[in-house]
């Protein structure tokens, strides 16, 4: 199956859905079957290119409906419990790509591009809540999907409200040290901080940028108050050396004053 992708790789093709679909159905099967962990999981997924990754997300989502979908008050005895090991992978997965606002534009693309009752009538905020995302988590998730021009009206709705209810505790979140909790399932412990546990500078530009760059003159994601607060924080954070360079980057016409 690798030689087929590398076959498609070494004449400049691209492999067809049906490829992706085959190639993402085994690396599924393995992880259910053989019960492999996140990083084994996520290295078959990146050989075989971003489309099969993508794919992978969608079939974890879809086969976690029963979890994503229940009311709240559900208890855990009350789930298939098939898609305990899926639902699993899907939090941890979830969880990385909303800890990188460079990663989070794939869980936007993988939601967005799906297909299927589960993807056409996604819950955003049902989502975010059942695999446990804190603010600043859900505000790099959601800055992707409004930052695109691609998403469906229905999920860049969502994914605007979302950035404007969260914004404010994940400011909170973007002053602390570290900004992130440990990841769920790791087995570091608290205070062994690491370089996953904040934003780089580059993951900070990139945030910054989705939030604040060229809003709907009609509707901006965040109003004057709430980018200043967001500015602020990164500030406090950062460094005025560090962050004004990036808003000059956003805004070029802007004297920025240190």
């Amino acid at each position: 199956m690798k030689g087929t992708y590398l076959h498609h790789q070494r004449f400049g093709l691209t492999p067809s859905h049906d490829s992706v679909q085959l190639i993402t159905s085994s690396i599924f099967l393995r992880s259910i079957i053989f019960n492999r962990n996140q990083a084994e999981i996520r290295s078959l997924c990146e050989q075989h290119g971003v489309e099969t990754y993508l794919h992978f997300i969608r079939r974890l989502i879809a086969a976690s409906a029963s979890r994503l979908q229940s009311s709240s008050s559900s208890t855990p005895q009350q789930y298939d419990t098939s898609s305990a090991l899926t639902f699993r992978l899907l939090v941890q997965e979830t969880q990385r790509l909303a800890r990188d606002p460079f990663l989070a534009d794939r869980f936007r693309d993988a939601v967005d591009k799906g297909e299927g009752d589960i993807f056409r009538h996604f819950d955003l905020a049902r989502f975010v809540e059942r695999v446990g995302l804190k603010p600043l988590e859900r505000l790099i998730l959601a800055s992707s999907i409004v930052s695109s021009s691609t998403s469906r009206r229905e999920l860049a709705a969502q994914g605007a409200l979302m950035v404007r209810v969260n914004h404010e505790e994940a400011a909170r979140a973007l002053v602390a040290r570290p900004s992130f909790e440990p990841a769920s399932g790791s087995a570091v412990a608290p205070s062994a901080v690491g370089p996953a546990d904040d934003l780089s500078t580059q993951q900070l530009a990139r945030l910054l940028g989705h939030l604040l760059s060229d809003p709907p003159p009609d509707s901006p994601i965040l109003d004057a108050a709430q980018r200043i607060k967001l500015i602020s924080a990164a500030q406090v954070k950062y460094g005025q050396e560090t962050v004004g360079p990036i808003l000059q980057s956003i805004f070029p016409t802007l004297r920025y004053c240190s």
